[in-house]
């Protein structure tokens, strides 16, 4: 059963609309599908159905309208009993998933396009966006939009809707449909005049149609419109491009395939005000190679960040880049997480920041630093040293507290402002706005009469204007009038500037109204709010039930969590998945933390949060190694900040045991996702922390020699492998011996003692047999084919890889499955049959490029450029094969003998073929492709649309 509400609401089952009811269930329905899964207090629905004047049966009436919507419901053939559930003080609409209802699916398939263009597949994200928006059959809601209660949430589906259309003409323009999107973007401007974004797309669609003198015709026209209707001058975005057909400059560098990327996060909730922040903040980057913006927590510097840096987006052709710090504590780990945001690999014997240095240079890049004060001294180091190194770049920083760095440029962000241009009090106010959009979402019959006016404008500027503290009162409307929250901030402020003045104003305005707003929270709330603070990063509602509940086996988490995402202390996120993620803001967190503390609890509960983390990341070790690989790299990658304060918590009590079976179990995630130092730093600390049980040791050492192989440090990699092995015999596990002697067959296997290697692969095959382990099974024929590979019997290699294939179909792993198809598919290039060689080489890049894995992508790279020339495709070949190179090089991995001498041979006919000038050009041009851009173009050519024969159709995930 589904449901639509982008467009009239309507119910369909297997493709049947199932016929709802009259007017009433249908304005019913719709509001209960506002936020699906969440209660919605009969007075509300009392509200939207009735208005200002309901009957005194209402109350009954409601009852009855959903008992009838339930008999409605349960009519279709596929149901299930308990769709509408009666939950006190409501109801709600128990959708089976949250893919069921168009609005979420929307949402799910926009995040989906924004991570392709990302990722330089324009191809897919217009796909994607053209998907989201076919889902749309008219305005949202239109049942209740002239209501109160939905006006927030349908107020954020119509600006997704125009960034989807956005980003789908982004990334139509992007593959070269100028003259196609004319007429639409004609029409776009003049619906939505004030969007400068249309209005750029338009100029540039004109300029690359051969229409320049038109995008200038347009600029004008745009520019009249703003100054007649604003009173400002078009933005920097759109001023830049206009200056740049002025000079006859191509808005984007010359054979660009790719939108400017960016991972800017997308926005829950609408952005109120500070449209004179965004022109300042834009105009002061034009200027300036730092900015940071410095003020209170609450302030709202992190959404100013981010509003800006989105609205810049295209003057930056190399991206904008979000990197978020505050889940960051180990200020070693700093420049890691910036590295790992700009796909930058660890390098073994290469400083990280000379690494980030490298892959900056020349870039035009938008860097943000979010949250930088807790790390304020390390942070300005990386800073300065970013800033001396590369001066095409620039940075946004928010912190409490500027950088203290030459150069830098401040904007301090305060309150908004509480009163209209004319000084007086109404509802065109920003802070007041901000109040009253959070209200509406709270208490649907939330009206902006005079007297509610006044009392917000007193509210607000009781607040100073911050943003945080306004949504935390206004979360209060739905059990106090503006009034009455008034008078209490009344009380509570003057209590707090009567105290020390030691403190910033604002720092004890936000304090205190945080403080009134965990005073009204009974006990078990204010309890479940300080021990959520222990999470890092957001945590899942079964995390938090874990962890918080204690011996409280009464405790409803659910209940309690969702009363506090109503009391805006905890937001809920979209998190790609089925459920909800939640986290704490930082500012709430900080006091949490404090307060958990001052209850005596902080170590039970952090032990709590170490036991619950440490049994999650077992449990994902068997997922990355089937399946569900994929599912649980992604599960890891969101807890990332919580597994990272569990091992702390444990290697700090000195639990060796809990910290290497973590760290034992990520290293299949630090190694695709190239956290290659970092965790080889954390199972070094692990393993030396003291005695664990032999499993553990196992997999732990075999961490050590995986990411010590992939980084070229083959001598850690064998003592590791080495121990491992001796270790697993002494205890008899057959199956930890068959992946260590895996492990020293590879080494002797890249080291060319090929007879050696041998003897250690069957060694290994004859131990996976023993222990009837279809992984490891898997894996030694892997390293056998590779073996084969090296030795020059190519008919093996393909035999052997195939025979792997068989056992992985039990098993489900996909990066063994990307490894098979990249023997297979050199193995097929070097037996001279290189049209067979391209399905295969098709999904290894597609699986390694889905992976994420860096080590794999650089050798199906390579083997695609390889198959590619010998397809009649030199100039591909020579990119790809140069990308390759540049990828393997930056994780410092050897080469091995055999494929060096592949790549000579392809280089060397290429040069015949194209000439050693054209040669020298197309490597330049490869080598400075990323790793995703790398890997949409080996797709392209090796897809069957390129012309090159003997490819299957594959769909590209």
């Amino acid at each position: 059963m589904e449901f639509g509400v982008l467009g009239p609401v309507r119910v369909t089952d297997d493709g049947m609309d199932l016929p709802i009811g009259g007017p009433r269930h249908r304005v019913l329905l719709a509001t209960l599908l506002v936020h699906p899964g969440a209660v919605v207090s009969a007075d509300t629905l009392v509200d939207v159905l009735w208005g200002a004047h309901p009957p005194r049966s209402a109350p009954d009436m409601v009852h009855v309208r959903v008992s009838e919507l339930r008999r409605r419901l349960s009519s279709s053939p596929s149901h299930r009993s308990g769709l509408v559930v009666t939950r006190p003080p409501g109801y709600l609409l128990a959708v089976d998933h949250p893919d069921t209802v168009d609005a979420i699916r929307f949402d799910a398939l926009l995040a989906s396009g924004r991570k392709a263009a990302t990722g330089g597949d324009p191809l897919a994200a217009a796909a994607r966006f053209a998907e989201a928006l076919g889902l749309w059959r008219g305005p949202p809601f239109p049942e209740i939009a002239d209501r109160v209660f939905p006006r927030a949430e349908i107020a954020r589906l119509e600006d997704l809707r125009l960034q989807a259309l956005e980003s789908r003409l982004d990334a139509d323009l992007v593959v070269g449909r100028h003259a196609e999107v004319v007429p639409e973007l004609q029409g776009l401007v003049v619906e939505h005049p004030l969007r400068e974004r249309f209005w750029y797309q338009l100029m540039l669609a004109l300029h690359r149609s051969g229409r320049s003198g038109e995008a200038l015709g347009a600029y004008r026209t745009a520019r009249d419109l703003f100054v007649e209707e604003l009173g400002v001058e078009p933005g920097a975005a759109l001023a830049g491009l206009h200056s740049r057909l002025l000079r006859r400059e191509s808005p984007t560098p010359a054979g660009e395939q790719r939108t400017a990327p960016h991972n800017m996060p997308p926005a829950l909730t609408s952005f109120v005000g500070r449209q004179r922040d965004l022109a300042e903040i834009a105009a002061l980057l034009g200027e300036a190679r730092l900015v940071t913006l410095t003020g209170v927590g609450g302030a709202g510097k992190t959404r100013l960040a981010v509003e800006t840096a989105a609205t810049l987006v295209t003057e930056f052709p190399d991206g904008v880049w979000f990197v978020d710090l505050a889940a960051v504590t180990d200020p070693r780990l700093i420049t890691a997480t910036v590295a790992s945001v700009l796909g930058v690999n660890e390098h073994p014997e290469r400083d990280l920041l000379d690494q980030l240095v490298v892959r900056l240079r020349g870039a035009r890049m938008l860097l943000v630093l979010d949250n930088c004060e807790h790390l304020f001294p390390d942070v300005a180091e990386l800073v300065r040293g970013l800033l001396g190194a590369v001066p095409s770049v620039r940075l946004l920083c928010t912190s409490r507290e500027r950088l203290r760095i030459t150069g830098e440029v401040l904007h301090p962000v305060s309150g908004l402002e509480s009163v209209s241009v004319d000084g007086r009090t109404d509802d065109r106010a920003d802070a007041v706005e901000l109040f009253a959009q959070r209200a509406a979402s709270v208490r649907a019959r939330f009206e902006m009469t005079p007297d509610v006016a006044a009392a917000v404008g007193r509210i607000c500027a009781r607040l100073d204007g911050l943003p945080l503290a306004i949504e935390l009162a206004a979360a209060r409307v739905s059990g106090l009038s503006p009034a009455q929250i008034a008078a209490a901030l009344s009380d509570r402020l003057r209590l707090v500037t009567q105290g020390s003045q030691a403190a910033i104003p604002r720092h004890r305005t936000l304090r205190a109204v945080i403080d009134w707003s965990y005073d009204l929270l009974d006990e078990t709330e204010r309890r479940v709010l300080d021990r959520l603070a222990v999470f890092v990063g957001g945590f899942t509602l079964e995390a938090a039930d874990r962890v918080c509940r204690g011996d409280d086996k009464d405790l409803d988490l659910v209940e309690t969590v969702g009363s506090l995402v109503d009391k805006s202390l905890v937001t809920a996120e979209v998190s790609g998945g089925p459920d909800y993620r939640y986290r704490q803001l930082e500012t709430v967190r900080a006091i949490g933390l404090d307060r958990l503390d001052e209850r005596g609890e902080t170590a039970a509960v952090r032990e709590l949060h170490a036991v619950y983390f440490t049994e999650l990341a077992a449990s994902a070790r068997d997922g990355l190694r089937g399946r569900i690989q994929l599912t649980s790299l992604n599960q890891i990658a969101a807890e990332h900040g919580n597994l990272r304060a569990a091992l702390t918590t444990c290697l700090d009590g000195g639990n060796a045991e809990s910290a290497a079976t973590i760290a034992g179990s990520l290293y299949p995630f630090w190694d695709l996702r190239g956290h290659y130092r970092e965790g080889r730093d954390w199972l070094a600390r692990a393993l030396a922390t003291g005695t664990v049980s032999p499993r553990t040791r196992i997999g732990a050492l075999m961490g050590v020699a995986t990411l010590a192989a992939i980084q070229g440090d083959g001598a850690a990699a064998l003592a590791a492998s080495a121990e491992a092995a001796d270790l697993s015999r002494r205890t008899g596990d057959a199956a930890g011996l068959s992946h260590a002697l895996q492990y020293q067959g590879f080494i002797a296997t890249y080291a060319e003692e090929f007879d050696e290697a041998t003897v250690l692969l069957d060694q290994a095959w004859a131990a996976a047999g023993q222990a009837d382990a279809p992984w490891e099974r898997a894996w030694t024929l892997i390293f056998m084919a590779a073996l084969e590979l090296g030795k020059g019997d190519f008919p093996r290699a393909v035999e052997i890889s195939l025979h792997a294939d068989r056992e992985l179909t039990a098993v489900g792993d996909i990066e063994a499955q990307a490894w098979t198809q990249s023997i297979r598919a050199g193995a097929l290039w070097a037996a001279g049959r290189p049209g067979e060689a391209v399905t295969e080489m098709y999904g290894a890049v597609r699986d390694f490029r889905d992976l994420g894995g860096q080590w794999g992508l650089s050798l199906a790279l390579l083997l695609a450029g390889v198959v590619l020339e010998a397809n009649g495709k030199p100039a591909s070949g020579v990119r790809m094969i140069a990308a390759a190179e540049a990828l393997r090089s930056s994780m410092g991995v050897t080469i091995q003998p055999f494929l060096q001498g592949w790549l000579d041979r392809t280089m060397a006919a290429a040069e015949v073929t194209l000439g050693a000038p054209a040669v020298r050009r197309e490597w330049t041009v490869g080598e400075r492709l990323s790793p995703a851009a790398a890997a949409v173009e080996a797709l392209r050519e090796l897809d069957r649309g390129s012309g090159v024969a003997g490819l299957a159709p594959v769909e590209d995930g």
